[in-house]
């Protein structure tokens, strides 16, 4: 089972070979697609970011974000997660490799449910302890 991070869903969407693969592959499988609520809200950010000049166009892009995020479970931001990601968080500070509140919330809903972090930024997920990865 896997959990899929925001540049995966980004990728997906602009037609990057690798992505394409790995979702034709995972949809044969008919196993969980999950992304977690922070991709959700990344993902949105960016359209309203890009889009937000233009209400028609908005519209348009949200419609069809809609449809696209119909493809995965979206994980909420639990307070399991949040204390497992503000753990994580303070160590990756401690150390001095921290990575970002959301990419380390990602990385905690991957690890709190047992699935695989599917990212093309497996140097940067690689600091997270036990965190399983899948590169595309």
């Amino acid at each position: 089972m896997s959990l899929f991070d925001t540049t995966f869903l980004i990728d997906l969407i602009h037609g990057d070979e690798g992505a394409k693969e790995l979702a034709q592959r995972v949809d044969e499988q008919q196993t969980l697609k999950a992304i977690s609520v922070v991709t959700t809200h990344e993902y949105l950010r960016g359209i309203y970011q890009l889009f937000g000049e233009n209400r028609k166009l908005l519209q348009s892009k949200l419609a069809s974000a809609e449809s696209e995020l119909r493809h995965f479970e979206i994980i909420p931001y639990s307070y399991d997660v949040a204390k497992r990601s503000a753990f994580i968080e303070a160590e990756l500070a401690k150390a001095g490799i921290a990575i970002g509140l959301a990419d380390t919330i990602i990385a905690s809903t991957a690890l709190h449910f047992n699935l695989t972090l599917v990212t093309r930024d497996l140097q940067h997920f690689k600091r997270i302890p036990k965190v399983k990865l899948e590169e595309y």
